[in-house]
């Protein structure tokens, strides 16, 4: 999926999106912006120009990605948790969090990392498989629920 550079700017401009919220940020585009109201939350992780792989919030309408936070940033993207517009961010919130969590992001109602979402830990593997660390991508995949990573 690509980015939408114009409209991410377009948005991040409407919005005044903050530096370093992003899934605040994605979580105004859904509740703000009209157009946006049936868009896809998702957060996951993105890999920067540096191979920095960052856990990332951002929002996919018509098969694009549209991202407030980084508008022009080079990155690839790798979706893990999805909710679909007011109706699914609503559903969101009401996981059960841990009590030192804000609302954002969701990710952290699922352990440590998001490493108890399946969907989460597949952005996670992917994103280090895409930057060369398979050690590092093959122990996220043989975790167990509950466990620690393998060695």
């Amino acid at each position: 999926m690509q980015k939408d550079v114009v409209e991410s700017e377009r948005v991040r401009k409407l919005l005044r999106a903050m530096a370093h919220q992003c899934y605040w940020n994605a979580f105004q585009v859904i509740q703000r912006i009209p157009e946006y109201a049936d868009a896809e939350y998702v957060e996951g992780m993105a890999v920067n120009d540096y191979r920095m792989a960052l856990e990332h919030g951002w929002v996919e309408k018509d098969g694009m990605i549209v991202d407030p936070t980084l508008p022009s940033d080079e990155l690839a993207y790798f979706p893990g948790l999805r909710f679909r517009g007011l109706r699914g961010l609503a559903e969101a919130l009401k996981i059960p969090k841990p009590r030192y969590t804000e609302d954002f992001p969701i990710f952290y109602r699922f352990g440590w990392g998001g490493i108890e979402s399946p969907e989460f830990r597949g952005a996670l593997i992917a994103a280090y498989r895409f930057n060369g660390c398979e050690d590092l991508a093959r122990r996220y995949e043989n975790y167990k629920s509950g466990g620690m990573l393998p060695a």
